[in-house]
């Protein structure tokens, strides 16, 4: 319970830090807290898939708090004009709350998970975590095509 709080406190000072402009600090905050939490090689996360990731990380709460890392880092980027690295961010913070709620559903992640959908929209996240529309898993391009027309 302790290293929870002390995880939401840090996610607290990175935004107090970004919502005052200042960015580089709170981009330094958040390797500091990356370091911390994903436990083996430098920037080991930012170099494998989500779903590697979460099972690295073993525990939702872990997966969690990854998520909560990548979204506030998501913000920093906006805040400096980089769309597209808030982008990755965004879609990494969206993949890992997926992949915490297949292990623990929890209401508290739906928030997060509306404006993410928002974000990094589903279509933009890897394919295990896209909804599928169809009946049947044959991959089939006839699947998605339109009915045709029924002759008069």
């Amino acid at each position: 319970m302790r290293m929870i709080r002390q995880f939401v406190e840090a996610i607290a000072r990175i935004a107090k830090l970004r919502i005052a402009g200042e960015h580089r600090s709170a981009l330094a905050e958040v390797e500091r807290l990356r370091g911390e939490l994903f436990e083996g090689p430098e920037a080991l996360d930012q170099h494998v898939d989500s779903a590697t990731l979460a099972g690295l990380l073993r525990h939702p709460d872990r997966v969690r708090a990854a998520a909560m890392l990548a979204f506030e880092e998501g913000r920093i980027h906006t805040g400096t004009s980089d769309p597209l690295a808030a982008f990755v961010c965004y879609r990494r913070a969206h993949e890992l709350y997926l992949e915490a709620r297949a292990i623990e559903p929890q209401d508290g992640d739906l928030p997060a998970l509306f404006e993410l959908a928002r974000l990094a929209p589903a279509q933009h996240l890897d394919p295990r975590y896209r909804p599928d529309d169809s009946d049947d898993d044959d991959g089939d391009v006839t699947d998605t095509a339109p009915a045709p027309d029924t002759p008069r």
